[in-house]
């Protein structure tokens, strides 16, 4: 009898202490993760780059392709080409004021009123590879201070890519005596520069470009470099690449409207924010490999020579580059500081004494 109800004990026991060690082992009831936002955010973008363009169709394949992916559909932005919306002239204005909620464009159209926007935009000359300006922006702060001089504007401001800008020519140029009286459609700080050289610059839109090459009312041209002049057409009237390049730059850019960016959901705006940093350095990339090819097809299917201009020659360039380098230095601290920057790094890289 004893032993029995010393069984029955025993069992009673280790069935309490298995539900107990059973309870205890199972996990806390967790709180339910807080709702996330699944409205739909639709952005409406204005771009300085007609359809046609060589940048208009990555960028806008960009964001309905690649970026709807990574927001799972709550971010669809529409980029419109060229004067659909606003003037190019007008982009900066429209939107920091909210017209639209983003852009790109060429900071060189607001450069008076963000005077630090010349040294990413307006300084020829610079850089010899993509990767050295890649590293100024990103390495060096340059770009953080363009962000910077932006945000008090009501703005966001990314690099889109760094690439290179070349003339093309129905004569050439082999050393720097033949740009005395060259006539050359160019603007900015390219055509100072230029003219500084002795050639005569004159502005001239995009749609007359070739037929003024054709008919000699120019001899020479840059429409970004080699992709630009083959996508135009240039090379079929205009035989003589002329290197070495004119620019290599930051001249194309995103700016975004920051109330529209602070009303994103904080997952959104992380999203968003990490892609366009890493989307420029994927774009450069191609952008430049590209170009590589466009110089490729003009060589072997239109017959262009590809003129370079000797060391010397070269030197000649870069101190007619580096007056318009001082011209944006004396515009404010900032631009003072910027290319104060670039210029111990082009030391840095022998690129100057």
């Amino acid at each position: 009898m004893k032993k029995r109800l010393f069984c029955v004990i025993l069992i009673g026991f280790f069935m309490v202490f298995t539900v107990g060690v059973a309870f205890a082992q199972k996990p806390a009831k967790q709180a339910a993760p807080p709702p996330v936002d699944q409205k739909v955010y639709e952005w409406k973008f204005q771009s300085h780059w007609p359809a046609g363009s060589a940048s208009f169709k990555p960028l806008k394949d960009y964001f309905e392709q690649d970026l709807i992916k990574m927001t799972n559909g709550r971010l669809k932005i529409t980029l419109h080409p060229a004067g659909s919306l606003v003037q190019s002239k007008d982009i900066f204005d429209a939107a920091r004021q909210g017209t639209i909620e983003g852009a790109t464009a060429a900071p060189i159209y607001w450069m008076s009123i963000v005077p630090l926007a010349a040294v990413a935009a307006n300084c020829p000359m610079t850089f010899r590879n993509s990767k050295e300006g890649l590293y100024f922006h990103f390495k060096l702060g340059f770009e953080q201070m363009l962000k910077d001089a932006h945000a008090k504007h009501n703005l966001l401001y990314y690099t889109e890519k760094i690439y290179p800008t070349a003339m093309i020519g129905r004569k050439p140029i082999r050393n720097i005596e033949d740009f005395k009286g060259y006539k050359v459609r160019s603007s900015g700080a390219i055509a100072e520069m230029l003219k500084e050289l002795g050639a005569v610059p004159t502005l001239i839109p995009g749609e007359e470009l070739y037929l003024a090459l054709q008919t000699g009312v120019i001899d020479g041209a840059h429409w970004g470099a080699a992709g630009g002049a083959l996508t135009m057409k240039l090379c079929e009237v205009a035989k003589y690449y002329i290197q070495p390049d004119l620019a290599m730059a930051g001249t194309d850019v995103i700016v975004i409207n920051k109330d529209a960016f602070d009303a994103l959901p904080q997952d959104l705006q992380k999203i968003l924010d990490k892609a366009l940093k890493e989307r420029v350095y994927k774009r450069t990339k191609e952008y430049v490999g590209d170009e590589r090819k466009a110089l490729a097809t003009m060589i072997k299917d239109y017959k262009v020579e590809v003129c370079t201009l000797n060391p010397a020659d070269q030197k000649i360039m870069m101190a007619a580059a580096m007056k318009q380098w001082d011209k944006v230095a004396a515009k404010d601290e900032d631009s003072a500081k910027a290319i104060d920057m670039l210029k111990k790094y082009l030391k840095k890289l022998r690129y100057i004494d």
